[in-house]
């Protein structure tokens, strides 16, 4: 064997040595707002179609409870699991060791304490009217502060590498760590802050949630993409030289697009077309990640089908493409008065959060998790549960919500009543709440087989679930990218 292979399991090992109890930390804090948001969002799924449901409770009633799930699968799931990932991936892609693994752990328990706040202020009717700005004012700035002493490790272990190649991953995860601040600031000081008027109003709201799922969302999950598809599938990426171009192309783009949200809207005509053309021109970027990842996973994928985190990170590829298609058609103006009223532009930014990012994650720890904790999966039923449940979850989801959308825009469009409306979709309403309970189980023993793979400390000597990947990747020396 190369003696560069001892080596450079040597330093991997020693970089998981010093991520572990800081990634492990982020891990759990994500995974309980997971299932905690996720039962929020069930609730709030249920009352849809069945109103009296919790309904004698104010801090359960519809507006509460939707706005609490939102704030908690974004900034606790998200944000968590996001922050884990990227600092892990940072870390090996660095060849460099995640420094003062205390102060993220004591930063990360600060975040999840203020996240706890804010989604109680929300229960008691502390709310805002803004998306994804829900949380009550005086929880905000804690969660700026909070946020800078957790991404400013991602920025300084980059500033220590060890090795000369910058890959793509490490582009989307220094992107997504320093635009999020940019976002959050920007929206706190021109909506709360120095609030500005009018429609004004609008479309700083529409832009920092357009930014949120285009430049944190969207970025990570091609992070895990760019990643983890070379190292399982063993084959380089192709057309890596490429990769640039469709990251920048991509986030300036991106950056412009959040008016395509206010399509029919009170604004300034040149705000929508704006985003509507921004949105069009992210075509060639999205068409040449499509050429390096399929190409890459056509040549790979005898090799790497039976690894979990393939398999998961396939699903968010195509989730990747399928939300681009969608948000394409929903910048068509013609398309968008019809639907912007409908469950369709929810469905678009459900399928950026949870069917391409989430399910990123979700491959990313299944790689992630045993190279920190030291031993395999502790249960191969619950992974294959887990991910069959998200992908039944998933496809049920997009089917019955895609429907029922078409059938709203339609029946919104021919001057049905909206009480009709209502009544006509509840059985499609009942299906998507179905599909979420789905969603959630698998949620559960996913969380059930972190915890008892991760803190388990007691040696077991019954059979274990394998490695999330096949052995020859388990060991793989090079953490490249590029062709």
């Amino acid at each position: 064997m190369n003696s560069t292979v001892p080596n450079a399991r040597a330093e991997q090992q020693e970089i998981d040595a010093s991520a572990k109890w800081p990634v492990l930390v982020f891990f759990s804090q994500a995974i309980a707002w997971l299932v905690i948001g996720g039962a929020l969002q069930l609730i709030a799924a249920t009352q849809l179609h069945t109103p009296g449901f919790l309904g004698g409770h104010e801090w359960f009633t519809y507006g509460r409870v939707s706005a609490a799930a939102n704030a908690l699968l974004t900034y606790g799931w998200g944000f968590n699991a996001g922050l884990g990932v990227a600092l892990w991936l940072m870390a090996r892609l660095s060849a460099a060791a995640l420094r003062h693994g205390g102060w993220l752990i004591v930063a990360c328990k600060a975040w999840n304490i203020t996240l706890g706040l804010g989604a109680i202020g929300i229960l008691i009717g502390g709310t805002t009217s803004f998306d994804l700005l829900e949380m009550p004012r005086a929880v905000t700035c804690m969660m700026l502060v909070c946020y800078a002493a957790m991404g400013v490790w991602a920025i300084t272990t980059f500033s220590v590498r060890n090795t000369d190649n910058v890959f793509a991953s490490q582009w989307y995860i220094f992107g997504a760590v320093l635009w999020f601040p940019w976002l959050f600031a920007v929206a706190q000081t021109m909506l709360f802050g120095l609030p500005t008027h009018g429609v004004v109003q609008a479309i700083v709201g529409a832009w920092y949630v357009n930014g949120i799922h285009g430049l944190w969302f969207v970025p990570l999950a091609l992070a895990c993409a760019y990643y983890f598809i070379p190292k399982i599938t063993g084959q380089p990426i192709h057309n890596y030289y490429l990769a640039g171009i469709a990251f920048w192309w991509l986030v300036i783009c991106t950056a412009f697009a959040g008016g395509a949200r206010l399509i029919g809207g009170p604004v300034p005509a040149w705000v929508s077309t704006l985003g509507t053309v921004a949105n069009y021109l992210i075509i060639p970027a999205v068409v040449i990640i499509f050429t390096n990842f399929f190409k890459t996973l056509a040549a790979g994928f005898g090799h790497a089908k039976g690894s979990v985190t393939f398999k998961f990170t396939f699903l968010s590829v195509v989730a990747f493409f399928f939300a681009a298609v969608l948000n394409l058609v929903l910048s068509n103006r013609g398309f968008a008065a019809d639907m912007q009223f409908t469950l369709i532009p929810e469905l678009r930014d459900w399928v950026v959060s949870y069917a391409s990012f989430s399910t990123a994650i979700f491959g990313a720890a299944y790689f992630i998790v045993p190279r920190l904790a030291g031993r395999p999966w502790h249960s191969s039923a619950l992974v294959g549960i887990h991910f069959w449940l998200t992908v039944v979850g998933i496809v049920c989801l997009v089917v019955g919500v895609g429907y029922a959308g078409s059938e709203q825009g339609r029946l919104l469009n021919s001057n049905v009543p909206f009480a009709e409306i209502t009544d006509l979709l509840k059985p499609w309403l009942a299906f998507r709440t179905v599909s979420l309970l789905v969603l959630l189980v698998g949620h559960v023993a996913f969380a059930i087989n972190f915890f008892w793979t991760a803190f388990n400390t007691v040696i077991e000597t019954g059979p274990k679930a394998e490695f999330a990947n096949p052995p020859a990747m388990a060991a793989t020396a090079s953490e490249g990218q590029h062709a």
